[in-house]
């Protein structure tokens, strides 16, 4: 896969992330270091912590297929990267490593974790001890297994395997998450139902947030958001493994949470803001700020716009532009750099090119900079901001999005005003390799496969019938 355009910040700074992605593949490893943490230091079960790898748990395994996805000098795997890294990941060329770490996760989510699956593993599939020293004391966040949710749809999408659907092990997982552990937790701490699960508190609690420096959320935006778009996948899956009725019935449920978000859960008076969480107090929280280390918002509000939780209209407006205040603030803008990665996606969703390109240029301006977590190196180590670059050029700049198993690709464009012309040369999708080349005012599609394609191309919400483009054909569609 190779891109080109006219503009040589954007070219550069692709072929950088997409270079910098082969680091982090650890595939075929011959005993490879597990349990390895910053120190360095080797962390085992029930908290036991060693300064050389001499223990059992400790000692050198081969590796599965898999990517770093997480600090650097961890040698493992987390949910929330794995979910956030999964399209630049396809688009690099890595689907089995992507099958077989969300497999991982899915197989051991058990009755004895209450359906969680463990935050971290090696990279030869065992657990990672620093995450989780025992079976009942471990990381659990809600958010990240709504992501895997949602992560196996949107990676079916992409790859058309049908072993994200039918794999009895994958499903039976997505099953407990949308129905056990959402139960379980459903009013578990404030004591009122109302189809939301709440958190007990920090990450070796439950968490409800992926915010890990803020106040106890019980409920939270991020946790909803990402619930509603599991419901999405969860109903699409349904439909595909031919279970029509209970997939309407999932459909139903998500555009009801969907309402219920809007209408009363986000709802503060005397405000038009959206209320991004619920203390253990039960007060509606809706204002960004930092204190000290401290930061409220964060992820917990972003996600709102991320997952597209919000309805369309003046408030989500407004939203947008608070969120973009709100990170571009020094004195409100999160510390974190892989936290910046996700603004580009969020502002490419909601059709804002400009603010999205503007988060693209300052990740990959601060890239040599060093991590805030010193010892994992400098951001650009950080596996995320690699991966997610791809995906923002991708799928935001020149809107591409695909349905493998139906043979369709779908465009619609996103070019910033820097950014007049982008050609992508053999991008996968399933089973057919493309090149698409997006201007200001149109966009074209090369078939390079043995299969036809059948491509959708949209300009400023206007959508084209589809076009069938047989292998070895041209088509352009203008605006």
């Amino acid at each position: 896969m190779k891109l080109e355009s006219s503009n040589k910040f954007l070219q550069s700074s692709f072929e950088w992330a997409v270079e910098k992605t082969k680091r982090f593949v650890v595939t075929g490893t011959k005993n490879g270091e597990i349990n390895k943490g910053e120190g360095p230091r080797w962390y085992g079960p029930n908290r036991h912590i060693t300064d050389a790898p001499t223990e059992e748990w400790a000692q050198p395994k081969d590796y599965k297929p898999a990517f770093w996805a997480g600090y650097f000098d961890r040698t493992a795997y987390y949910i929330r990267d794995y979910a956030h890294q999964a399209a630049g990941a396809y688009l690099v060329g890595l689907e089995e490593e992507l099958y077989n770490m969300l497999y991982t996760y899915a197989s051991n989510a058990s009755e004895e974790t209450g359906w969680f699956a463990p935050w971290a593993f090696n990279f030869d599939g065992s657990v990672y001890y620093m995450d989780m020293p025992s079976s009942d004391w471990f990381v659990r966040e809600i958010t990240a297994q709504f992501e895997l949710v949602e992560r196996t749809y949107t990676n079916y999408l992409w790859s058309g395997d049908k072993r994200y659907i039918e794999n009895d092990v994958i499903f039976n997982f997505i099953e407990k998450v949308m129905t056990v552990l959402i139960d379980n937790l459903d009013g578990a701490l404030l004591g009122e139902k109302n189809g939301i699960p709440e958190g007990f508190g920090d990450i070796w609690r439950i968490s409800s947030t992926y915010n890990e420096r803020g106040f106890h959320a019980v409920e939270a935006a991020d946790s909803i958001a990402a619930m509603y778009q599991a419901l999405i996948a969860y109903a699409n899956i349904l439909k595909l493994r031919g279970n029509a009725a209970e997939s309407e019935k999932q459909f139903r449920r998500a555009e009801d949470l969907r309402a219920y978000f809007n209408n009363e859960w986000s709802v503060v008076e005397g405000t038009d803001m959206f209320a991004y969480a619920l203390d253990n107090k039960g007060v509606k929280r809706y204002e960004w700020y930092k204190n000290g280390g401290e930061i409220h918002g964060g992820e917990t509000v972003k996600f709102i716009l991320y997952k597209k939780l919000s309805y369309p209209g003046e408030r989500n407006n407004k939203l947008i532009d608070y969120i973009f205040e709100c990170e571009k603030n020094e004195k409100t803008r999160e510390d974190n750099v892989e936290s910046y990665t996700y603004l580009p996606d969020i502002f490419f969703t909601q059709r804002r090119p400009e603010l999205a390109w503007f988060w693209m240029n300052h990740i990959i301006n601060i890239k040599d900079e060093p991590h805030e977590h010193k010892s994992q190196g400098t951001n650009g180590d950080y596996p995320e901001i690699s991966f997610t670059f791809v995906a923002h050029t991708v799928q935001g700049i020149m809107g591409v999005s695909t349905d493998a198993a139906s043979d369709k690709l779908f465009t619609l464009p996103n070019l910033p005003e820097e950014v007049n012309d982008v050609k992508l040369t053999d991008m996968k999708f399933g089973d057919h390799l493309v090149d698409i080349s997006v201007e200001k005012d149109s966009v074209t599609v090369k078939n390079n496969g043995n299969k036809p394609v059948i491509w959708a191309c949209g300009f400023d919400g206007n959508v084209s019938s589809e076009l069938t483009v047989l292998p070895g054909e041209i088509k352009t569609v203008r605006k």
